[in-house]
Formats: C-alpha cells, structure tokens, sequence
C-alpha cells in the first residue's frame, strides 16, 4: 500500500467514470513517485478461525490508495472520517460508525480528514497466520493481475 502525509487535497467535482479512472491513475502515479514522502500506518492483525482481520490507522491528512481486492469482502470504518474514491463508486465521503462491502476487483483511494480506522475482514479457511500467503490469497498489484487471475477462475470453471 503506498501512502503520503499530505496537507492538502484539492478535490473537484467528478463528472464521468473516465474521471474517475484518470484521477485515480494521476493519484497513483504521485503515490508511487520516489520523491513523494511515504507514511507509516501502523496495523494490527488478528486471527479467529477461518477468518483473518487487518486494523489499520490512518492519521489525518494522510493520502493512501489500497491494493486491489481478489474476493468480496467486509470493510469497518470504526474511527474518523474519509473521503473514499472508487472506480464504482465515485468519491464519497465516509464516516464512523460503517460497514460497507467491498465487491471483488476493488481498489480505494482515501485521504483521511481526521484520524480514522479501517479494518477488512477477509476469509482464512486454512487459518494460516503467515501474511505473506494472505496476501496472496486476497489482493493483487494492478488491474493486469486482477484480470488475469479474474480469467484463471473463470477457465477453471466446469459446467
């Protein structure tokens, strides 16, 4: 997950899908550039049996964008106020107390307006603990990987 402590965002009126993509690829690109200064967000992981939980704190002002997700998911905002883009969604404004679902091949981008909580559950039916299988299990990259394992699935399909 890339992330920056920003001070400001300027946020304009999204008018189109396309915007929304092109946005989301400007942010990225500001995100992963080598002089962009990078925060630290503290996570905490949890295990109950056959799930995995991931608690992540955000401070305000800080700009993130999340990987992309393999399967539908919970999301629990427990803490603050984020405003949250999506290629489905638009950008909405999010606020504590929530849950929201998160369909498989999602990807957010958040700037946090005061200190927030995210948590993501996710499905564990092995119950491993190690994080770089979850990983693997649960995100991917870039939208290149999600459509390739997307196709995977669907050729492993028998009718």
């Amino acid at each position: 997950m890339e992330v920056s402590k920003v001070e400001t965002i300027n946020i304009e009126l999204i008018k189109s899908k396309e915007d929304i993509i092109t946005g989301m690829e400007e942010i990225k690109q500001f995100l992963t550039n080598p002089e962009t200064e990078q925060a630290e967000l503290p996570l905490k992981h949890s295990f109950a049996p056959g799930v995995y939980s991931r608690e992540m704190e955000i401070p305000a002002g800080t700009l993130l964008i999340g990987k992309i997700h393999k399967h539908r998911h919970h999301n629990f905002l427990m803490k603050g106020e984020i405003i949250v883009i999506t290629e489905s969604e638009g950008m909405k404004l999010l606020q504590a107390p929530l849950m929201i679902v998160s369909d498989s091949g999602t990807q957010r981008i958040g700037y946090a307006i005061t200190d927030t909580i995210w948590t993501t559950i996710h499905e564990n039916s092995d119950n491993t603990e190690d994080l770089d299988i979850i990983e693997k299990r649960t995100v991917v990259e870039d939208k290149n990987q999600y459509l390739e394992y997307k196709d995977k699935l669907i050729k492993n399909i028998t009718i």
